[in-house]
């Protein structure tokens, strides 16, 4: 019999000749699997693939498992299926992406995987377009004509209200009494626009779509503090909407640009604020007449809500860039690194392209509000909105109902 002798790991092993070519067979015969793949290329692959698959991906086995804890792998994720970045996750001087959907910094959610999941960037798609038609006489009837449909324990709460005496306190059909302990959150944006006032009026008026107008929400004289109160998904929002002339909402002091002292009040009674804005650029009209070259946004509202807001106060604060469909070029992946970061280089490149056509972005973008917010000490997020079909407002969203009820719950 013949001895095969050979070396592995510089330690040399004799076997006997049969027990090797049978190791060798049985080897051959071993399937090969996904998990074989070197871990760079599985957690490129599987962070293209939605949270379902990749939830799946999770149950098949222990390496699966491992995988996708990676927070390197969800981070891609986040960038490539949603354009976010977490800016939790890096330092005061990272330069964020300028093609990127979403921002978000929030000490409280340093995790990739908990932000995805919060955000379900997958359920982009949840709007039917044909049912975005804005209809202003759907509010006023619902002034005028409260909806009068009672559930179960509003029928029981009207049993015992009769057996406690009659007085019932609380009518179940007054629309001033839906969004009671739903939470509240201050609805600003100014100067309106044509596309601002139209994503406005989804969130207040519309029908049948992301958004359902159920309640009200009493104020002081004037209209300051009252609002209405939507229906979102398995939410109920109180919504205080400040639509006013810019001389009544602003007003200058000793600080600068402030809001006004009637608004200044209501900003401790809400648990978050939604300051909306038109992310149409005009600097290339401005350049054509004489102005100061580059892109200029009109951020005095939350340059004024920084200095309004109570320091002792931490209210999370949701930007939304209203944009109408237009031709924009999408992040690609060479508009990110091999870690999933931003590809500053790539941006710089596409910078010296942008001055050497004579070509501007046909729309502002949430990177441009980075140098504003990063000085605001507070959770913040900045989103883009496209208005017809509210595509990507339920990130924003999400963001801020996670975040105002784990304030609420401690």
């Amino acid at each position: 019999m013949s001895i095969v002798v050979y070396k592995r790991q510089s330690n040399i092993d004799i076997i006997p000749e049969d027990d090797y070519y049978m190791e060798e067979a049985a080897r051959k015969e071993l399937p090969f699997t996904f998990f074989d793949l070197p871990d760079p290329i599985c957690v490129e692959i599987i962070s293209r693939l939605n949270l379902r698959d990749t939830r799946a991906v999770a149950m098949t086995c222990r390496a699966g498992w491992h995988l996708t804890r990676d927070q390197l792998m969800w981070r891609k994720k986040l960038w490539l299926r949603a354009g976010v970045i977490n800016l939790g996750l890096f330092g005061p001087n990272f330069e964020p992406n300028a093609y990127a959907g979403m921002l978000v910094r929030d000490p409280l959610l340093v995790n990739n995987k908990m932000l995805y999941e919060m955000l379900d960037p997958d359920s982009d798609s949840c709007v039917d377009e044909s049912d975005m038609d804005l209809d202003m006489g759907h509010l006023l009837s619902k002034m005028a004509t409260p909806n009068t449909s009672i559930g179960f324990s509003d029928v029981i709460d009207h049993i015992l209200s009769i057996f406690n005496g009659g007085n019932q306190q609380i009518s179940y059909s007054d629309p001033f009494t839906r969004g009671e302990g739903a939470p509240t959150f201050l609805l600003f944006g100014m100067p309106e626009t044509k596309v601002s006032k139209k994503l406005v009026l989804s969130f207040i008026a519309s029908k049948g779509s992301t958004f359902d107008t159920v309640g009200f929400v009493k104020g002081k004289p004037g209209g300051v503090g009252g609002g209405v109160t939507v229906r979102y998904g398995h939410h109920l929002l109180n919504l205080l909407t400040v639509r006013r002339a810019r001389p009544r909402l602003l007003v200058q002091d000793a600080q600068g640009t402030t809001f006004h002292p009637d608004v200044a009040m209501v900003i401790p009674q809400v648990d978050g604020l939604i300051c909306y804005m038109d992310a149409t650029c005009h600097c290339e009209a401005r350049r054509g007449s004489g102005g100061a070259a580059g892109h200029t946004l009109d951020m005095l509202e939350l340059e004024a809500m920084m200095r309004t807001i109570p320091a002792k106060l931490s209210p999370p604060v949701l930007v939304l860039l209203a944009r109408m469909d237009d031709p924009q070029m999408p992040a690609t992946d060479c508009d990110h690194d091999a870690d999933g970061c931003p590809d500053n280089s790539a941006h710089r490149r596409g910078q010296q392209g942008e001055a050497a056509t004579g070509a501007t972005p046909p729309r502002h973008r949430p990177a441009m509000l980075y140098p504003v917010l990063s000085k605001l000490d507070l959770p913040w997020a900045v989103c883009e909105v496209e208005v017809k079909t509210l595509s990507g407002v339920h990130r924003g969203l999400n963001w801020l109902l996670h975040r105002t009820l784990k304030l609420k719950n401690g």
